[in-house]
């Protein structure tokens, strides 16, 4: 077992990205505080002037790119700068697709190397471990990267997260070459010229290199990592929406590590968690205020009328698998779910509301929505702990859904018990009224 393991959850953000530091075998999390910005939320803005680029802290003489990550998902998807439903800057804005693709990865590797270098510098001069080894190949002491993606549960074919894994990868790759206080620019040619060396030294290695490391989930579940392995977390089901600057994804699972069983079968392996939906929607809080003016405004109302159908639509989805049983209005099965909002956007009072409502909308009684409870993360005092959840949920060592079932592994309530059958046993799901 290495002295230490080091698992670095990052969470790149529409606005700002944060990092969660997880030492694995004392299981102390502790939030990276950047230069210059001791809140850990460090802007998600790469500069460009035409001839080089910028990190976050070094804008004052170039164009930020804004939304870079949203333009990512765009550009994974087959669009080229010039149809994007983001601002570009004027010298890359009329780029056919293919190069829009790799000037993206060159953009991402830009702000992931520096997020990367000041993560490495953070542990050495302001974290509990600053005798870690950074040292490359060391056989004491390991620092793993996992990076939450804009991606649903699924995808499609998979093109969004081979575009952020290997701009991770070429990041880490690189990190050695950039600036850990965020300031110094970089020529834009040397730059590419290194992914492009990179690129050739990396060919054919790639997976056995990075089996364990620059690791990617989708952003969708890693804030249900979060509720899933926090101590402060109770058993039972959940409904989360996480509100970002420009997506809102919601998740309806129920928790079940067993834990009320320990004392009664201390053998019993439970099924731990059961996820019934989840939704990626693009309307997060940019849609109305935007400080960059680089996407369309929406109305509010407008907004709110799309996030309340979302809720709706993926509450009917979750009962598919577990039915709101019962007949006393606030008894119900989904009635007694916890209701949690998270997130940049969630000090906004119309997502709270409109959360709620849409949940009313569904049929749920008088749903009550939390604030996501603190759980063990150092943390800076200004900033709480909701704006750190995705980043914390990816610091936990693999966290991936080995124990998790995804609706593609589970049969509908319809499935298990057709309505020619027998009335299905009363253990089947729960019911708070038993």
């Amino acid at each position: 077992m290495p002295r230490y393991l080091l698992v670095a959850g990052l969470d790149f953000g529409t606005s700002y990205s944060k990092v969660v530091l997880r030492e694995q075998n004392t299981r102390r999390s502790v939030a990276v505080r950047f230069p210059g910005h001791a809140d850990g939320l460090l802007p998600s803005l790469v500069g460009f002037d035409g001839t080089h680029l910028f990190p976050p802290l070094g804008l004052a003489h170039s164009e930020p790119v804004p939304y870079l990550k949203m333009l990512a998902a765009e550009v994974a998807a087959g669009s080229p700068f010039s149809q994007a439903r983001i601002r570009v800057p004027r010298a890359i804005a009329g780029l056919p697709a293919a190069a829009s693709h790799c000037v993206t990865i060159e953009l991402l590797a830009f702000y992931f190397a520096h997020m990367i270098a000041s993560v490495r510098q953070f542990i050495l001069t302001a974290s509990p471990w600053p005798d870690f080894d950074i040292t490359p190949g060391n056989s004491s002491d390991h620092l793993v990267f996992q990076l939450a993606v804009p991606t649903g549960l699924l995808a499609q074919d998979g093109r969004a997260e081979k575009l952020f894994r290997e701009a991770l990868i070429f990041a880490h790759e690189l990190a050695a070459k950039a600036d850990p206080n965020l300031v110094a620019p970089f020529p834009c040619i040397s730059w590419s010229r290194e992914i492009q060396a990179t690129r050739t030294t990396l060919t054919g290695r790639t997976e056995d290199r990075y089996q364990w490391q620059c690791l990617i989930y989708p952003e969708v579940a890693a804030a249900v990592q979060t509720v899933f392995r926090s101590p402060n977390a109770r058993d039972g089901l959940y409904i989360t929406m996480d509100v970002g600057a420009g997506t809102v994804d919601i998740n309806a699972f129920l928790r079940n590590t067993g834990e009320h069983l320990r004392d009664q079968v201390p053998t019993a392996r439970a099924r731990r968690l059961d996820y019934y939906a989840a939704a990626v929607k693009p309307l997060g809080i940019h849609n109305l205020l935007d400080p960059h003016g680089a996407v369309e405004s929406r109305t509010e109302q407008s907004l709110m009328h799309d996030l309340r159908s979302a809720v709706w639509a993926l509450y009917h989805q979750a009962k598919r698998y577990q039915p709101n049983h019962g007949h006393r209005r606030g008894f119900r099965t989904w009635d007694r779910a916890t209701f949690f909002v998270l997130g940049g956007g969630a000090h906004h009072s119309a997502y709270v509301a409109n959360f709620a409502q849409g949940l009313t909308d569904a049929g749920i009684a008088d749903p009550r929505i939390l604030k996501l409870p603190a759980a063990d993360l150092e943390c800076p005092s200004e900033t709480e702990f909701g704006r750190f959840a995705v980043a914390y949920g990816m610091a936990f060592f693999k966290p991936s859904l080995d124990d998790v079932r995804l609706p593609s592994d589970l049969r509908t309530f319809s499935q298990l018990y057709p309505p020619t059958a027998v009335p299905p046993p009363a253990q089947y799901g729960f019911n708070w009224e038993d």
